[in-house]
């Protein structure tokens, strides 16, 4: 599970046909991640088009990513966070993110009560390749003797036989947040994250250290900033976009500053009201009409009401207009 195929495949795109087809049965799925053997008949049939039999065979592992990364992609416009904000890239006082994780995550309570299936989610580090995946469910536990308890993992989009036994306090933690747009602001540098690391014949989530982030200006296509990341099963370094990155939930605080700050803004200005003043009155363009000159050239009339000019009182008329 999650090792390149065998025989290789170079990287392609999916053409609009086959996208189509993948996106419906994901609406099928209610957005949950297809049985292995759907991805496996998508792959054999995409292999066996006219475009691309005999010459590109499609991995079930690329069919995967697509999925997971469609999904990612529709969870985080759940997730809009409107506006922008300076945040500190460390935790508020008195949060301890590690006690967090252990008191939410009891081992016996994930294998037998299902209120957590609600409203949690986790993820798992695979022993095979070191990335992460999203957990379907959890099928037992187990304690050692060395005292660090196991659970027995199924990962989204995988059957039976890969099924794996992970150490709860390294390996199993809660699921990182894909990015919306407007989220970029609170990825800082220092940051764990899980970052897209794609390959020739792979492309995963594996843990990455954002060692700078570049801010540019946002357009039509959303984010436009840039982040250089280190990945840390490899040290490689790379510069990837916003859409590549998914958050740890230990960030959600500084969204949450981000709300509370939009709203005080917002109240501020409502309740915030100009204080009467006599002498300030003349010069309120909103209380005060403007008076043109009868004789004024038409030209400068226009250029006058086009032209805002704080604190200019005085328009020099050119000889012969009066």
């Amino acid at each position: 599970m999650g090792r390149p195929p065998s025989n290789g495949s170079p990287a392609f795109r999916f053409n609009m046909a086959e996208v189509m087809e993948m996106e419906g049965i994901l609406l099928q799925h209610n957005v949950a991640m297809p049985s292995r053997h759907i991805l496996e008949d998508l792959a054999d049939k995409f292999s066996e088009s006219a475009e691309r039999k005999g010459k590109i065979v499609v991995q079930f592992k690329q069919i995967w990513n697509w999925f997971q990364n469609r999904r990612y992609a529709l969870r985080a416009r759940g997730n809009k966070a409107p506006g922008k904000l300076n945040v500190s890239s460390s935790m508020p006082p008195g949060v301890d993110s590690t006690n967090q994780m252990r008191n939410v995550l009891s081992v016996p309570g994930v294998m037998r009560s299902d209120s957590y299936k609600s409203y949690l989610e986790f993820e798992a580090k695979s022993a095979r390749d070191g990335a992460w995946y999203d957990v379907h469910n959890f099928l037992a536990h187990r304690n050692l003797e060395t005292g660090d308890p196991e659970v027995q993992v199924r990962f989204a989009g995988f059957e039976v036989g890969e099924d794996e036994w992970i150490k709860v306090k390294k390996h199993i933690r809660l699921r990182s947040h894909p990015c919306e747009a407007s989220e970029c602001v609170a990825v800082l540098a220092g940051d764990l994250v899980l970052c897209f690391q794609e390959g020739k014949d792979q492309a995963l989530y594996f843990d990455a250290k954002v060692l700078d982030a570049q801010r540019r200006r946002h357009d039509i296509r959303g984010c436009r900033c840039r982040f250089l990341v280190r990945y840390s099963h490899d040290q490689s370094e790379e510069i990837v976009p916003l859409r590549k990155i998914c958050r740890r939930p230990e960030t959600d605080y500084r969204l949450q500053q981000l709300h509370s700050s939009s709203n005080d803004f917002g109240n501020s200005n409502q309740l915030q009201k100009p204080a009467p003043d006599a002498a300030a009155a003349p010069q309120s363009s909103a209380s005060v009409p403007i008076v043109v000159p009868e004789k004024k050239d038409p030209s400068l009339i226009s250029a006058s009401a086009t032209s805002v000019q704080p604190g200019s009182n005085a328009v020099t008329v050119p000889a012969g207009s009066a």
